[in-house]
């Protein structure tokens, strides 16, 4: 199919998902239904649409007993983008089909889409910036110290959080000692913040800790040198098992457990 005719054929719903596939990375047909809030064999449709185009491709692993398909962006698909974009006048996104995916996609974006979605009216993720574009964001801010994975603003009951999430990544290095493994790389998450000189315009910093050993460091160091700012933690397992707005958030110094929309309050 000629790119020209493609660009024609291109409705509303498949350029977005063509978009988010370039700001996100892969994404499996289930992560496009969720964010375009259709079925999954509407989101297959699309996808195979864009895949017979070129301008996506597929994969799937051999390891991977569900056989589960995941779609990237083709070079061909961004720079269809990218000329889009610049025609209409809208500013082009760094690193445009390029972005690795984003574990904060995958432990807080896309389950508080679900979550919206089953609670319409109730509760909403007004709004979503990947990696990038909160590095962005905080530029604008004279914060380019802090490097967060997501910023989003949650809608609940008449309230309203806006956050910063950090996602830890493990021990950092190719050879880490034992006794070091349970802090290795936990303080990359908090530098940013104590070298700040005032309050981070959010009402709260999350942050998803790898287990439940490196949690209660965080909130140890925490406890010890308390950020200006309101905090909460969780953890990726907790994550795994629970939706997102549940009470998975712990506050430093308080015993119990917070739902999203508590935390910073």
């Amino acid at each position: 199919m000629g790119e020209r005719s493609a660009t024609r054929r291109l409705s509303p719903r498949r350029w977005r998902i063509l978009s988010y596939l370039a700001q996100h990375g892969s994404a499996s047909t289930l992560d496009v239904a969720l964010v375009c809030g259709v079925s999954r064999l509407t989101a297959h449709r699309d996808l195979v649409w864009l895949h017979e185009a070129g301008l996506v491709r597929r994969d799937r692993s051999a390891e991977d007993r569900t056989h589960t398909w995941w779609y990237e962006v083709t070079p061909e698909g961004t720079d269809m983008l990218r000329r889009v974009l610049t025609a209409s006048g809208r500013p082009v996104p760094l690193q445009l089909g390029q972005r690795p995916s984003g574990k904060a996609d995958a432990l807080l974006f896309l389950p508080l889409i679900e979550v919206s979605r089953r609670n319409p009216g109730r509760c909403e993720l007004f709004k979503w910036l990947a990696t990038m574009e909160t590095s962005a964001l905080l530029r604008q801010h004279d914060l380019a110290q802090l490097r967060a994975d997501g910023y989003g603003v949650w809608l609940q009951d008449g309230r309203s959080l806006r956050f910063l999430v950090h996602v830890d990544r493990g021990p950092i290095g190719g050879v880490v000692a034992e006794h070091e493994r349970p802090t290795s790389g936990l303080g990359g998450l908090l530098a940013g913040y104590r070298r700040a000189d005032r309050l981070v315009p959010v009402g709260a910093v999350l942050l998803i800790a790898q287990d439940a050993e490196r949690e209660e460091r965080l909130r140890a160091d925490l406890l010890r040198e308390p950020l200006r700012n309101a905090v909460a933690t969780t953890t990726q397992q907790l994550l795994y098992r629970h939706w997102p707005d549940d009470q998975v958030w712990q506050v430093p110094g308080e015993s119990g457990m917070r739902r999203l929309i508590e935390v910073g309050s």
